[in-house]
């Protein structure tokens, strides 16, 4: 077993728990106001950066017909969760929260199989027991969610 612990960022869309490695985050921010012609494509500047905006409470809620990266960036209160998946543009993910910190090993991360996922965004889970509580947490693949196939 491999008990080494690696940082995660946790935060929730809809009933899901999300993460990404804490290596994958540049910064959590509060959600700036945006121009309409910004927020209708799916983008938001932030000085002198243009971001691509990912929400994934869209591609979670089965019963939209789009599974398009964003329509729009929420009036609501929420946090941009910044990424930069390998030398790419930078990625910003709507939370609703602010995300937490956690701690996991490898020995608690779990690959799921290609054929049953539901959502291909999603490459492994953890389980985390507490005595009479077991929570899992989905592990985000920022290639696929960036770059989905077929």
């Amino acid at each position: 077993m491999n008990h080494e612990l690696e940082k995660y960022i946790v935060f929730k869309i809809s009933d899901c728990l999300m993460s990404l490695p804490m290596d994958n985050v540049l910064k959590v921010i509060n959600t700036p106001p945006t121009a309409s012609g910004w927020n209708a494509m799916g983008l938001v500047q932030i000085g002198n950066h243009t971001i691509r905006i990912v929400d994934l409470h869209q591609q979670l809620n089965a019963d939209r017909d789009s599974p398009s990266l964003v329509s729009t960036v929420p009036d609501r209160q929420s946090f941009l969760v910044i990424t930069r998946p390998l030398a790419r543009e930078l990625c910003g993910i709507i939370v609703d929260e602010p995300p937490n910190l956690v701690e996991l090993s490898r020995d608690m991360i779990h690959q799921l199989p290609q054929s049953n996922r539901q959502l291909q965004m999603v490459s492994h889970a953890a389980i985390i027991s507490d005595e009479e509580v077991t929570t899992t947490i989905f592990m985000l693949d920022l290639q696929q969610l960036l770059n989905p196939v077929g």
